[in-house]
This record gives structure tokens, C-alpha cells and sequence, in this order.
């Protein structure tokens, strides 16, 4: 075990385990191994898998890369260079065997064989008013990557706002946008029973509800409880909306909100207490579990009782500034990015420093 993680692990355990008794009436996910990204700076972000090839794709935003990394060999064994900014969120397509990313700049194709770059689809955005490609999704139905575009809140204007781009991934061409209103579209998420589309805004704490079809906003609705939305993950079968939410914008405050929302009325059912700098939520419908990742050193797990109740089963241990996972249910797998970072040691405070890391916990 690293020695940073072992110290904490052993500091907080027991406090984790009691703050885990009263809910603990399922299995947690436990950590089995560890990824080393030895050449990797600063924030990662939104990763994809390739589930036949078992490789995991890690944008690495500081050093302007996307990591490859062998699952079976625990390795990474190419990195993926030419990014024209910070790559943010990345798709792998298995059909076309593509991996597609926005990075802060534009979004680029490339050829998950020899990772030679495909297709370069530039944004023509606004740099006075510091409009930045940041997350967004792939609609499997339409094969279109919906990205979402932010702009400074400080620099923008009435007319300066921001919105979601659209990319054909069959064609390689931006084939439209959606205006929105608000400066920080922070995460989608996609109704699969109907062409809705959920935004949220993490400066105006709305979800806009977008019709695809039309390209319009259709309703708004308010996050009561969540301050600052950041991310967004949704069970259809339920007709829930899951926001991750901040108390502050930033990655320092906490504790964070988990709002769960109705999807036909906008209506808040639950806003349950959460780590800080909340920035993954991820639903499986099949365990009825919710991951919930902040930058506080912790990842929430909640167990959905029913529609409206949500058990807090317990804390996955990560480090601080282990902002990015990603849940593969298919390899019962749960990987956190935890960036290079310096752990002072006791008693005698000495401070090393540890590489990048991928944590890897099987899940039940």
C-alpha cells in the first residue's frame, strides 16, 4: 500500500467505520490495487474504458495528454499527445474503435489502434469573454457528443452566455448548439424514454430541460438545496435526477449536497449531506447504488431504498483532489484518479512525494 494512502487509511478508518454502523447492511466496495501514472501533473479528468481492450483512458489536463492504461497489466502503456488545450471529457466508441475527447479548445477523433489522430473540430468561441469547452455526453441513440461550453462569469454579458455544443461523431462535423441561459453549464444528463436532455447551471443552481429534438430549453427548474450544481447522473426507470452539488464553487468546501429531483416535476424529493468539490455522480441502475465523488478525500456511496429514500451506506477513502472516477459495472470495478501530491509523514513530518495513481476497488 502507498505510504501516504496507508497513513490515512489507518487514521481514519475507525472513524469512517462508525459513521459507516447504523447504515452498513450491504457490502462496500473495497480497494485492491493501485495505478501508478508516473509521468502525470496536476488535475485529471473524466476517463472512459475500453471494455474488450480493458484499457482505461485518463486525461491528464496539466501536461495536455490522455494516459492509456493496460487494466490487466496495471500499466500505462502509451500516452496520447497534440491537444491544442486541457483534454476534459473523454468517449471511447467501441464500434468504430475511436476515442473522442474535448479538449478546452476544440474536439479531436483518434484511432484507438495507433492513437493517430483521426479529426480536429475547432470551436469558434469567444476568448474575450472565456468561453472553455469543458464536460459533456455522447447520446448513443444519435451518435452526437453534446459539449458543454462555459463562460467566465465575470467577463460575460447578457448576450455572452453559454451553451452546448453539438459534434457528429458519425460525420466528424459540429452540426449545431443550444443557447442557454446561464454562464456555467456543469453536467448532462439523458432521459432515455424521450429526447429530454437535463442541464444543469452551476451559477444559477437551475436544471434546464432541453428538448434535443428542437433544440430548446422546454422548462426550468430550481436545485432547492444545492448550491452550486456541479455534476449530474440519472435513473429513467425511476424518473430521478441525481445532482452533485457544491456549497461554494471550488474544491475546498464541505460538506456538499446530493439532490434527487423528479424528472417529470422538477421537485426536490431528498438533499442528503455529501463530501466537498462534488465533480463525479454516477448511478447503477442494477445495485440501485449512487457514487458520489468529491475533492475532500472521500467518495459517498448511497443505496436507493426506493424512488424517494436514499441509505448512506458508507465512505470510500481517496485522497484529497481525487476528483475523478469513473464505475465500470461490467468488470465490477470502481477507479479514482488521485493526483501527485506530497504526504507529510508523522511523527516526524517529513514530506515525500507520490506519483499519480489510479485506486482500484472491486465492487459488489
Amino acid at each position: 500500500m502507498k505510504t501516504g494512502l496507508a497513513i490515512l487509511f489507518t487514521s481514519l478508518m475507525g472513524l469512517v467505520s462508525a459513521a459507516q454502523a447504523p447504515a452498513q447492511t450491504e457490502p462496500m466496495p473495497k480497494l485492491i490495487g493501485y495505478i501508478t501514472l508516473p509521468n502525470v501533473e496536476g488535475w485529471m479528468d473524466h476517463l472512459a474504458v475500453d471494455l474488450k481492450g480493458q484499457r482505461l483512458f485518463v486525461p491528464a489536463e496539466h501536461q495536455k495528454t490522455i494516459e492509456v492504461v493496460d487494466l490487466r497489466a496495471g500499466k500505462v502503456i502509451h500516452t496520447i499527445t497534440g491537444f491544442d488545450g486541457a483534454p476534459r471529457k473523454t468517449l471511447y466508441l467501441p464500434d468504430t474503435n475511436q476515442i473522442w475527447v474535448d479538449d478546452a479548445e476544440s474536439v479531436k477523433s483518434f484511432n484507438a489502434d495507433t492513437y493517430e489522430l483521426i479529426k480536429s473540430i475547432p470551436f469558434d468561441l469567444d476568448k474575450s469573454s472565456k468561453l472553455i469547452p469543458d464536460n459533456g455526453a455522447f447520446d448513443p441513440l444519435t451518435r452526437q457528443f453534446y459539449v458543454t461550453i462555459t463562460a467566465d462569469a465575470n467577463s460575460a454579458t447578457a448576450t455572452v452566455k453559454g451553451s452546448v455544443e453539438i459534434v457528429d461523431t458519425k460525420t466528424g462535423a459540429r452540426v449545431g448548439n443550444i443557447k442557454l441561459d446561464g454562464t456555467d453549464p456543469s453536467g448532462i444528463a439523458f432521459d432515455a424514454a424521450t429526447p429530454r436532455m437535463f442541464v444543469v447551471m452551476g451559477d444559477t443552481a437551475k436544471v434546464q430541460v432541453i428538448d434535443r429534438d428542437k433544440r430548446a430549453t422546454i422548462a426550468t427548474w430550481d436545485i432547492t438545496g444545492g448550491t452550486a450544481p456541479h455534476t449530474v447522473a440519472i435513473d429513467t426507470a425511476h424518473h430521478r435526477l441525481f445532482v452533485g452539488a457544491r456549497v461554494k464553487p471550488g474544491h475546498l468546501f464541505k460538506p456538499g449536497k446530493m439532490v434527487v429531483m423528479d424528472t417529470d416535476t422538477g421537485k426536490v424529493v431528498a438533499a442528503l449531506d455529501t463530501e466537498g468539490g462534488a465533480d463525479e455522480i454516477q448511478y447503477d441502475a442494477a445495485s440501485q447504488r449512487i457514487y458520489f465523488t468529491g475533492t475532500t478525500g472521500h467518495v459517498d456511496v448511497f443505496k436507493q431504498v426506493d424512488a424517494d429514500t436514499y441509505q448512506h451506506l458508507g465512505k470510500l477513502i481517496t485522497a484529497a483532489d481525487a476528483k475523478t472516477s469513473l464505475l465500470v459495472p461490467e468488470l465490477k470495478r470502481f477507479y479514482v484518479a488521485v493526483p501527485k501530491r506530497n504526504v507529510a509523514i508523522p511523527p516526524t513530518r517529513d514530506v515525500i512525494t507520490e506519483d499519480a495513481e489510479l485506486l482500484v476497488f472491486e465492487v459488489p
